[in-house]
């Protein structure tokens, strides 16, 4: 996935100071969130520019999702800028605003068919790790965010995605399947050396 960003909406706060506008060096754009798949969205962040060319104080003031604050407050963390010489039209400090759009771009068919076979025929063992270790990282982030279960939804709605099916039919599979992984988790703990495939609703079986 990757994001588009909008970029050159840098506003300044201070009206004095308009004329000026520091040369950015680096911008680097902010990571779309792997657990929003298919979402658009933007964020609107605020940051301090100093003299230095570095940045600090850099806050989401707003956000379509949350995950996109964080991605947006994570990038701007990195920006850097030329640095000005303070003077009586040039600050010390400058406050800015910044406008951020999030677009997904739909992965190739051959990559989600590689990556969601890997996915489906892992061993049970390995899926209750992942769920166990995403536990104590996210304890309140919903199961569908797990790379595996993420990984999943993207392949059974990838038709949908690509134009070749209904885009409702697409997130009543999803749904589907969303609700599917509580049992899926409790079926594989019970059968460690089962497939992750083994547990899916029957309806999913023309995607394996």
């Amino acid at each position: 996935m990757r994001c588009f960003v909008l970029a050159a909406a840098l506003l300044f706060s201070t009206s004095v100071f308009a004329e000026f506008t520091p040369d950015a060096v680096a911008m680097p754009k902010p990571l779309y969130p792997s657990g929003l798949i298919s979402t658009q969205g933007h964020a609107r962040i605020s940051l301090k520019i100093h003299s230095d060319g570095t940045v600090s104080d850099v806050k989401a003031l707003s956000a379509t999702q949350p995950a996109f604050g964080e991605a947006a407050v994570a990038a701007a963390t990195l920006w850097r800028f030329k640095p000005w010489t303070v003077s009586a039209d040039r600050p010390a400090v400058l406050e800015a605003h910044n406008d951020m759009i999030f677009t997904p771009e739909p992965p190739s068919p051959k990559t989600v068919q590689l990556t969601f076979t890997q996915t489906l025929f892992q061993p049970c063992s390995a899926l209750t790790a992942e769920v166990s270790q995403f536990r104590r990282d996210y304890p309140a982030r919903p199961l569908i965010d797990i790379k595996s279960f993420a990984i999943t939804r993207v392949a059974v709605m990838f038709p949908a995605l690509s134009g070749k099916s209904d885009y409702k039919q697409g997130l009543a599979k999803a749904d589907e399947l969303e609700k599917a992984l509580p049992d899926i988790v409790r079926q594989c703990q019970a059968h460690p050396k089962a497939v992750y495939a083994d547990y899916l609703p029957r309806t999913f079986k023309r995607y394996l």
